[in-house]
């Protein structure tokens, strides 16, 4: 059995899910070989709710607009069918799957705290957005990022520390919308952003994107992992990308982990057009429970095997071979 007793749920910060071998208690009987990380995982309009209530700050009217087009919908739900597929598999794989309950409406969890609040770095959005502007809502917030990432950090070392593997699993919209400021227009500014018009304007992204390189050129990503990935989602007729949208910035938490445990920690963005039925922008998308397994079952084929081949040798870095 597992003595982690920091490793465990916070309220209104992250839930934690064991799944794997267990004993009649539904205790983990041995360290999962496996973290999932949802670092933007607070999908549900009543995180937002309450969070948005306990602020002092005079929040952007419609500000749920922002909430619905900005959240990672369907990553929650895609880890989980990874997690019970790789748990159910012979041999019984342990997963631990991270999700955060901080809306990143309010403060991002996959963002370092620093630089100018509401500025957007290299196409990345801020920690803080410049609406959040009481100092009471600073120190409310950042506590809370705080403790969300000392449960993260021991669960990467839990798992990565002793040789398995971590996926970082994000959805993103299906166009690059490019907004420079996240300030208190940011409801204007996507409402003029996502009129069709101007919305046909923005790059698409593919389908699926690994994002296995880094602004500063650090070793990341398992190639073997990637490319198994990118040919598993080839294989559905599906477009994808090796950062093709976006490196890892230092500015991203997801960097530092991956930076920490080098080879062991790949990160996707899955098109939330493919989880969505359809994908409503500024508004509440249905989920289609057929599109997330058709998603999760070529990562939880790629990350069995790559589980396997860990056992057998060492893991490298380097170049990503097609």
């Amino acid at each position: 059995m597992i003595d982690a007793p920091s490793l465990a749920s916070v309220a209104s910060v992250c839930d934690l899910t064991w799944l794997g071998p267990s004993d009649g208690d539904g205790n983990p009987q041995a360290p999962p070989k496996l973290l999932i990380e949802i670092p933007h995982g607070s999908t549900q309009r009543a995180d937002y709710d309450t969070l948005a209530a306990q602020l002092r700050s005079t929040l952007p009217e419609n500000l749920e607009e922002f909430f619905y087009v900005n959240t990672d919908i369907g990553a929650p739900e895609c880890a989980l069918r990874i997690g019970d597929a790789l748990a159910s598999a012979a041999g019984g794989i342990g997963v631990l799957l991270i999700r955060s309950r901080i809306p990143r409406t309010f403060i991002d969890c996959n963002r370092v705290i620093a630089g100018i609040p509401g500025v957007v770095v290299e196409g990345l959005t801020p920690a803080l957005p410049s609406y959040i502007h009481e100092p009471d809502d600073h120190q409310l917030l950042k506590a809370r990022h705080r403790r969300y990432h000392e449960v993260v950090a021991r669960a990467y070392d839990l798992v990565c520390g002793a040789g398995g593997l971590a996926l970082q699993l994000h959805s993103y919209a299906p166009r690059s919308v490019e907004i420079a400021t996240i300030d208190e227009t940011i409801v204007d500014k996507l409402r003029w952003a996502y009129t069709p018009e101007v919305y046909a304007r923005w790059a698409r992204r593919p389908d699926i994107d690994i994002i296995c390189e880094s602004t500063d050129d650090a070793p990341l990503s398992s190639p073997a992992l990637v490319n198994s990935i990118l040919d598993n989602y080839r294989s559905l007729g599906l477009e994808v990308g090796a950062s093709a949208t976006y490196r890892l910035h230092p500015s991203a938490m997801g960097y530092h982990y991956a930076r920490r445990f080098p080879g062991q920690v790949v990160c996707v963005e899955l098109n939330r057009e493919l989880v969505a039925d359809p994908f409503t922008p500024l508004a509440e998308s249905p989920l289609s429970a057929a599109k997330i397994e058709r998603l999760a079952r070529p990562l939880a084929r790629s990350l069995r095997r790559a589980l396997r081949d860990a056992r057998r040798r060492p893991s490298s870095v380097g170049d990503i071979t097609r």
